[in-house]
């Protein structure tokens, strides 16, 4: 064991700085959802002159790359998604983003960086391999309710793999810690768009009309009724919406309204209850004021659930890793958050880590959440998540695939 702990610690510190520098490349040249050439083509340089075999993706901007290590072995894979998010970076950071409304604000350049690390890495060493490893470098994570998983797996990104592993930069951990949890960690995420139609009126005489947006607002209140009274307290979900339009003009009674939101769990059957529901409480509303309300529910990333074995084994691993700096942190509840990993999770065993990024001693109010235009990762988390990757593979024969 204290093997190869010695020999993980020596790749690492043999590529964190090549690493560190494709993550600041990354960074500084964000793309987003299905705009991931040039993130690609970094990935590809990177990884050349190894002994990887290298595809690129024919219906996105994927890659795929496979380290065989030995026919009729087991083949387990890892994923890391590449794309940015629609906003301006307002961080100090000397790499910040220079591209106009494109940032890596949820800290996918980390994960890429780790990812194509990790390659190189277990690359060098691969006599020690037990099994075949593919790394599955993802587009369109934040292209939400599609998401860019499902075309991966489309192209045979999970043929012939037993069991597949992620990670994500988690700033309410601090760097070296890394969350782990059996069963639903992630949410499912939905979309809901309402219509609602009324008949406009002069505002001085409302009742000649039907208010479209009176109609709206009992059913942003309305919508909160499933949460508190129609679901058990223990079970997790959330309604929010977070987006309305209505009327044309300050004195007429709106003729139509709309509302968008998003519907969050963390099981099936409450989300296939939320959806009727939903449905009844939007027909209802609407016409109890004498308009009409359609909605249009769409179904986005499933619940994401991590393998209990999976589980059992990535927390021995890191247990024996034997480092101070890294600590595994089991955690009690899911989380609202969603991703599209819970696609592979689908198919085959998965297991996703959340890896701590906020640097130790970093006061609260300096920690900036995923998605936030002031957010920015520790980079020395990559260490930590190159530590607990090479740790799962190196082991993966373990596991009973």
């Amino acid at each position: 064991m204290e093997e190869i702990n010695a020999l993980i610690k020596k790749e690492i510190d043999a590529i964190y700085s090549d690493v560190r520098s494709l993550q600041e490349s990354i960074h500084q040249e964000p793309e987003l959802s299905n705009e991931e050439y040039k993130t690609r083509e970094k990935v590809k340089v990177f990884l050349s002159g190894t002994n990887l075999e290298i595809r690129e993706c024919v219906t996105s901007t994927g890659l795929i790359c496979d380290l065989k290590v030995g026919e009729g072995l087991p083949t387990i894979a890892f994923r890391g998604d590449m794309d940015a998010l629609s906003i301006d970076e307002r961080t100090d950071l000397p790499y910040k983003s220079t591209i106009k409304n494109a940032m890596h604000a949820c800290g996918h350049d980390f994960h890429t960086a780790t990812l194509a690390g990790l390659a190189k890495a277990l690359s060098s060493i691969s006599d020690r391999l037990k099994v075949n490893v593919r790394f599955i470098f993802q587009p369109a994570e934040e292209n939400n309710p599609e998401g860019g998983a499902k075309r991966m797996i489309e192209e045979g990104a999970l043929k012939d793999c037993s069991a597949i592993f992620g990670l994500h930069v988690w700033p309410e951990l601090e760097t070296g810690e890394i969350g782990l949890k059996s069963g639903p960690l992630f949410a499912a995420s939905d979309r809901i768009s309402i219509k609602i139609t009324g008949k406009s009126a002069h505002a001085a005489k409302p009742e000649e009309g039907t208010d479209a947006v009176l109609i709206a607002g009992y059913l942003i209140v309305a919508l909160q009724a499933p949460i508190s009274r129609m679901i058990s307290p223990f079970d997790e979900a959330v309604i929010t919406i977070g987006h309305m339009e209505g009327g044309i003009r300050h004195n007429i009674l709106a003729e139509k309204a709309e509302l968008h939101g998003t519907v969050r769990n963390t099981s099936s059957l409450i989300r296939e209850k939320l959806k009727t529901q939903i449905k009844n409480i939007v027909k209802g509303t609407a016409e109890m004021f004498g308009g009409c309300g359609e909605l249009d529910y769409s179904d986005g990333f499933p619940v994401l659930e991590n393998n209990r074995e999976l589980f059992e084994f990535v927390s021995k691993e890191l247990k024996d890793l034997s480092s101070p700096e890294i600590k595994g942190v089991e955690l009690n509840k899911s989380s609202m958050v969603a991703e599209d990993f819970s696609f592979y999770a689908n198919e085959i065993p998965a297991f996703f880590l959340l890896l701590g990024c906020s640097a130790p001693g970093t006061e609260k109010s300096s920690v900036y959440p995923l998605h936030n235009s002031l957010f920015r990762a520790d980079q020395q988390c990559i260490r930590t998540g190159l530590a607990a990757f090479m740790k799962i593979a190196l082991n993966a024969g373990s596991i009973n695939l």
